[in-house]
């Protein structure tokens, strides 16, 4: 059997609805990459962040059992001003590692037959094994002109469901 066609749509979904309630919670300007646009008073913004998703990556393990991968990542940008706490975005950071550090709820989101946003599909967990982490990494200043700098939140997400 095939992967659903659907996945796709529902775990893209259910990533960007968990992290933008996330970014809601810490008054923190947030894009999801490929869903919204980069307006004027986002890119003005002292302190955002971009949710991007990649995935997912499906394979069957065995007869209708699947295993479903996604990578997800929260890119911050701060401005540094003078009379800002230059640690400040760190807090944000922080509430997010926590937040990319426990399971997503996958629901069925969206407007086609069959979708019901309050039935769980499945749950998307941190990938464990030797080289998988949630991780965060500091780019420091990008821009000496805008005088902007950066840092990354890195997670890869694994579901296993049957069908």
């Amino acid at each position: 059997m095939a992967a659903n066609a659907n996945w796709a749509r529902w775990v893209f979904a259910s990533v960007a609805t968990y992290l933008k309630g996330i970014a809601a919670s810490e008054s923190l300007p947030c894009l999801v990459e490929g869903l919204d646009d980069r307006t004027q008073i986002f890119m003005e913004a002292t302190d955002r962040c971009e949710v991007r998703v990649t995935g997912p990556f499906t394979r069957e393990l065995s007869h209708n059992f699947f295993r479903i991968e996604v990578l997800v990542n929260v890119l911050f940008t701060s401005r540094y001003e003078e009379t800002k706490n230059q640690y400040a975005i760190l807090k944000p950071i922080g509430v997010f590692h926590e937040a990319m550090d426990g399971a997503i709820a996958v629901y069925k989101y969206g407007n086609e037959e069959g979708d019901d946003e309050t039935e769980l599909v499945g749950c998307l967990s941190p990938a464990t094994g030797r080289n998988n982490a949630v991780k965060v990494h500091h780019f420091g200043q990008i821009d000496p002109t805008t005088r902007l700098k950066q840092s990354v939140v890195d997670v890869r997400y694994v579901m296993e469901i049957s069908t």
